[in-house]
């Protein structure tokens, strides 16, 4: 335990040196009472409480100061120090013992000197018993409490990744239920129903997957490739039924990446994000490309689009680009990487997932 340990937990530190005082106090009564005869029980109790106080007292405000500025020391050195630094301690309490003894009056008169030698060799090995107890202890109190708090901070950043994935998810059905985007997809359906049942009836189950994945994607840290890519292909084939020759895209993924796995609605981010700012705006025609890419360990997604482009200092607060990136960090810290550039005429947005990113 360090002097900082010592100061922060206060009371609570010092009730525990002043339990481990009276429980020596009471254990040495109890043998001397044992060798001398119960008729010394009153004299020697009052001596071992004030040997063990005062023993005890030096051991829990020099031992932690001791071990704080020994800290950046090995085991070896530290206890190599600690030990006869608690010899020494012991010898300053038998002292100051001895002589609020003598002062005080309690029992039978013995020259100082006398008197600490005699108690000496008990209260060395009592200071060592004590100091070495209570160091061993408050370590481990240090560590668990050390531990504890990192464990509270890893349940914290998954909460927070939680909520990221929630909110990423409420914003993705909240495209989807937009009154505008279901209105025109409805529209396009009832369009296509005379003219195309059947088409009309796919676009519907592609409907009904976007939103059950988008429900779904709450409890689910990360998805395969496969099943995101799945989802991307429902949300473009509707946003083409209402746009029609206005959008044409193509996903170029192998299909040896189907199983890496990937946070829900990422790919379907970037897509929506191309959609609404790339393709939509134009009356003319649109293209979007998504691909994807092996690196080492991780996997790279990537969405082009041929629209007039931004850049990444242009995602404000709520953007959806935006929240895709709080959620790598909450997920990924600084592993995964969300960039913008120009290419080929166009935008590409990328998105560099580490090892965690890959399957089986």
């Amino acid at each position: 335990m360090t002097g900082e340990d010592c100061r922060r937990w206060g009371a609570a530190y010092w009730l525990r040196v002043g339990a481990v005082s009276a429980a020596a106090a009471l254990l040495l009564t109890a043998l001397l009472a044992a060798v001398r005869g119960a008729t010394t029980i009153p004299v020697t109790l009052q001596h071992a409480l004030v040997h063990s106080a005062i023993l005890a007292g030096l051991c829990g405000t020099v031992i932690p100061a001791l071990r704080h500025r020994l800290a950046a020391a090995g085991p070896a050195t530290q206890w190599a120090v600690t030990v006869p630094a608690l010899l020494g301690l012991a010898a300053v309490g038998s002292g100051l013992a001895c002589g609020l003894i003598g002062a005080l009056g309690i029992g039978a008169r013995q020259p100082f000197w006398a008197a600490v030698a005699s108690v000496f060799p008990i209260n060395a090995l009592l200071t060592m018993t004590v100091g070495v107890g209570l160091t061993l202890y408050e370590a481990q109190r240090s560590r668990l409490a050390a531990v504890t708090l990192e464990l509270r901070t890893r349940e914290l950043e998954a909460e927070r990744e939680r909520k990221m994935v929630l909110e990423a998810r409420l914003a993705s059905l909240e495209s989807r239920l937009q009154p505008h985007f279901l209105f025109n997809t409805l529209n396009a359906i009832s369009a296509l129903i005379q003219e195309d049942p059947d088409h009309a009836e796919r676009t519907i189950e592609r409907l009904a997957a976007l939103l059950r994945f988008s429900l779904d994607a709450t409890g689910r840290g990360l998805v395969p490739l496969a099943d995101e890519l799945k989802i991307v292909t429902d949300y473009l084939e509707i946003e083409r039924t209402r746009l029609g020759e206005r959008l044409a895209f193509v996903i170029e993924v192998p299909a040896e990446l189907g199983r890496c796995e990937v946070p829900p609605l990422a790919v379907q981010t970037l897509v929506e994000n191309s959609v609404k700012h790339a393709i939509a705006p134009r009356r003319g025609a649109g293209r979007i490309r998504v691909s994807a890419a092996g690196h080492g360990d991780g996997v790279t997604l990537a969405v082009w689009d041929d629209g007039p482009g931004f850049s990444a200092a242009d995602m404000r607060a709520g953007h959806g680009l935006e929240n895709l990136q709080a959620r790598l960090a909450a997920r990924f810290g600084g592993a995964a990487t969300l960039s913008v550039a120009r290419e080929a005429g166009g935008t590409l947005v990328t998105v560099s997932l580490p090892e965690a990113g890959r399957g089986p």
